[in-house]
């Protein structure tokens, strides 16, 4: 049978294709405005046709997804056929992940505009399609599109039409599935080739199909197929003709795996995170209560690790955690599901037992393997961590009530001192609650010196000479030991405290900084963060021009940081409060700048001196090249605008080498110096320390 297919006949079919795809088909003309789109389309975005034919698509992309959506697009109307994932926000406000294949329509050379096939990657039961409204434009999609389309008369058994793309799938030639109609099925999966002859008879219904499965390609290779077949009858309602889409979803499906894997795992240690930990907690509880056995839950906390993160950085944090991970998952220790919480915390599930020494023992090795020394970069660890346990039926019927109860016999554990274990006794949640204890410590904290500061050297990159000191707090609590600022500031502010813990890191501040410049020490400034809280408070430019004149301090030895969301709460109010702080002659900092949303418009109205570069921007310096353009790009910004920068985080020489070329003069991080206490600060004062280094 000829291969030539009558004109009317093909718009019949590419018509049938795109207005029955459940995928969105859409075109688009140059300026990116909707001016054809089929009923999936409609359903996708939320708005009617009329509505949608007077909208641009760029609205519908994610704000930061946007550039890279426009070079695609750029790039479809130079002629180039482009794929592409992205995520849209229709009218409902609940954003929609996408796989998008867009095509160039091309009239009499030049082209008029793109035709996309937007497949939702949330939903596996659609497929892509296209349709256009002239031949041209049809064909042109026809043969250049990565989906295979195809049409065979059912009567004759023979292929009327088949698309170049399918031996781009399938590996075989457009001859040879003419010539061998049964080609088709051979190519199936052994695996998978009764399913989907079974779903065949609804053909001859007229039900069209949709399902996914695999095939051998002609060099022997698996992929998967989505494969959507359109059943036409005639007015008899004989099966008369099939239309077909097949699509490569191969790399969608490896797709899936790993969104899969991630929803379930943890993406530092790989083990099983919150919700699959839940799930198998679950599993073994069904399987306790059929077998008549008991199951423990065992909640790890490390103790004082909030220490190492604070002391020696969040990359040898992470490389620790690492090493405990694979400690508990090692043969040495035979137990079920090993789950990270999160942070420092991890969870693990015993079954099938019936004894509690069985679990006492595994409790018993898992402390002392993690408490073995650590050797990493050259230093010594010593990690110690604190065990709750919880158990089937004992102590809860469900994971919920497991999980509440290891924890709290995990705090009760750490507020004994660490580096053992508890089991759950009714009544152990009123004695001990961490959050609980650490807000009714707050009260007390200020009146029983258990806040100090310390103060992290900021280093004028040329000369290597201190320039100013970072005042940061610390809390040691008296039971829980060392507690994380970003563990108690929140609560404080909750609590309403936040505002004396400010005043009072204000205070010894300045007091500190004009202590040591009495002494003859270096004239350097003291930088201090404040929170939104803070500025809130309509006394809060009163009480820092107030603390000065007490202390003694120079105002413009006194630098204000807030972050760059903080400035952005309020921004006529902040405006405000800041020019105010200026004119007292305190200096402003713009503090985490890069990560949060600031207008241009507004920055150069704020009266800023100083921007801090955010370490996670720093971090990724000869590791990540856009980062590096970021870092450029607020360096040349505050160049312009006459505004001085510091990188914080700086960790290494090549983060160093970096900063010094790009511009940036003061930096600060451990490669310099950690947080020290205002002794060490005199030393380092005292001796003239230049942390210049000969770098070749």
């Amino acid at each position: 049978m000829s291969n030539k297919v009558p004109q009317r006949l093909q718009l019949e079919i590419y018509k049938t294709l795109f207005e029955n795809n459940p995928d969105a088909g859409y075109a688009i003309d140059s300026e990116g405005y909707f001016f054809f789109t089929n009923e999936s389309t409609l359903q996708l975005t939320g708005y009617t046709r009329a509505e949608l034919h007077q909208m641009n698509f760029l609205p519908f992309i994610k704000e930061e997804d946007r550039d890279r959506v426009v070079q695609h697009f750029v790039s479809a109307l130079n002629g180039n056929v482009e794929k592409f994932v992205t995520t849209i926000t229709p009218k409902n406000g609940e954003d929609v992940d996408l796989y998008v294949t867009a095509v160039p329509i091309i009239l009499n050379g030049s082209t008029k505009g793109i035709v996309g096939i937007a497949k939702n990657l949330s939903d596996l039961h659609a497929t892509q399609n296209e349709l256009i409204q002239s031949r041209n434009q049809l064909q042109h999609i026809f043969d250049s599109i990565d989906v295979c389309l195809w049409s065979m008369d059912m009567q004759t058994n023979s292929l009327l039409h088949i698309s170049p793309a399918c031996q781009k799938i399938y590996g075989y030639t457009q001859q040879e599935f003419a010539e061998d109609p049964s080609l088709w099925r051979r190519v199936i999966h052994p695996l998978d080739r009764k399913q989907v002859e079974a779903r065949q008879p609804l053909l001859l219904e007229g039900k069209a199909l949709k399902h996914d499965y695999r095939i051998v390609d002609k060099n022997g290779k698996c992929k998967w197929i989505s494969d959507y077949t359109i059943p036409i009858l005639d007015e008899f309602n004989q099966l008369v003709r099939l239309d077909g889409v097949c699509n490569d979803i191969t790399q969608q499906k490896v797709y899936e795996e790993q969104l899969h894997f991630m929803a379930y795992h943890d993406t530092l240690t790989g083990l099983p995170n919150r919700r699959l930990l839940t799930d198998r907690l679950q599993q073994a509880l069904t399987k306790a209560a059929a077998n008549k056995t008991k199951v423990a839950l065992l909640f790890l906390d490390l103790d004082r690790f909030t220490c190492i993160n604070d002391s020696l950085g969040h990359n040898v944090g992470d490389e620790l955690l690492q090493i405990v991970s694979n400690r508990l998952t090692s043969r040495q220790l035979e137990w079920g599901t090993i789950s990270r919480q999160g942070g420092d915390e991890f969870a693990i599930v015993l079954e099938d037992f019936t004894r509690i020494e069985t679990v006492l023992s595994a409790v018993e090795k898992a402390l002392w393997m993690i408490s073995s020394p650590i050797w990493l970069n050259g230093q010594e660890y010593v990690i110690t961590t604190s065990i709750g346990i919880s158990m089937y039926p004992d102590h809860g019927h469900d994971p919920d009530a497991l999980l509440k109860r290891a924890d709290q016999a995990m705090y009760f554990a750490k507020g004994r001192g660490g580096n053992q274990y508890q089991i759950y006794r009714p009544g152990m949640a009123k004695d001990l609650s961490r959050k609980v204890l650490i807000e009714q410590s707050l009260h007390k904290a200020l009146g029983n010196n258990e806040f100090f500061l310390v103060y992290q050297p900021i280093i004028h990159a040329p000369t290597g000479i201190i320039v100013g000191f970072e005042a940061l707090i610390r809390w040691h609590h008296p039971l829980l030991g060392m507690i994380s600022p970003s563990e108690f500031i929140p609560l404080a502010e909750e609590a309403g405290l936040i505002h004396s813990i400010g005043i009072w890191i204000l205070k010894t501040a300045c007091l500190q900084s004009k202590s040591w410049q009495k002494e003859g020490l270096a004239s350097t400034y003291v930088s201090i963060n404040a929170s939104a809280r803070q500025f809130d408070n309509d006394d809060f430019v009163k009480t820092i021009e107030q603390i000065l004149d007490e202390t003694g301090l120079p105002p413009h030895c006194l630098r204000i940081e807030i972050t760059e969301s903080t400035a952005m709460t309020n921004v006529m109010e902040m405006i405000s409060k800041l020019t105010e702080l200026s004119r007292l002659g305190v200096n402003i900092s713009i503090d985490d700048f890069g990560t949060g949303y600031s207008s241009l418009s507004y920055l150069k109205k704020f009266p800023i001196n100083t921007l801090k570069v955010d370490q996670s921007f720093v971090r990724d310096i000869s590791k990540d090249k856009n980062q590096e353009a970021i870092i450029q790009a607020i360096v040349a910004l505050a160049d312009s605008l006459g505004i001085h920068v510091v990188a914080e985080g700086v960790e290494a020489v090549e983060q160093y080498l970096f900063l010094q070329k790009m511009g940036c003069q003061d930096m600060q991080g451990y490669f310099f110096s950690k947080p020290v206490p205002p002794e060490q600060v005199e030393d380092l004062l005292r001796s003239g320390c230049s942390f210049l280094l000969d770098i070749v």
